[in-house]
């Protein structure tokens, strides 16, 4: 019996399956922040403490849409990086800085990805 080559799912390689869960994972930490606030001190209290919850839920909904619609992939990467950048002010520092560093390598991801030909040599 010969050793097979682990390869992963088809539908992981029809799509920016890295890209969308950075993107996914980017938005439950920016949403987990709020609901820790008695563990945290370092919580930045903001008047705009719904453009945190704003910002989480529409990552998440962009890291499935990622894998849902391959093809709009450029649009979607760059909202999620702008929405990244946009945490930094409005959602406590942007997930005290890990949320907006997963969802500016989620987002880059997504863009940078390109689909695998079927064609091959």
């Amino acid at each position: 019996m010969s050793a097979q080559q682990v390869r992963p799912p088809e539908w992981r390689r029809s799509r920016p399956f890295w890209g969308g869960l950075l993107i996914v994972l980017a938005g439950v930490e920016l949403l987990s922040i709020p609901f820790s606030l008695d563990a945290l001190p370092l919580i930045v209290h903001s008047a705009q403490a719904g453009l945190t919850y704003l910002i989480s839920t529409t990552m998440i909904v962009l890291g499935l849409l990622v894998w849902a619609q391959p093809a709009q992939r450029t649009f979607l990467g760059v909202m999620a990086i702008l929405l990244s950048i946009a945490s930094v002010l409005y959602a406590n520092v942007g997930g005290l800085l890990i949320g907006m560093v997963l969802g500016l390598a989620g987002g880059s991801l997504a863009v940078a990805w390109a689909p695998v030909s079927s064609e091959r040599s």
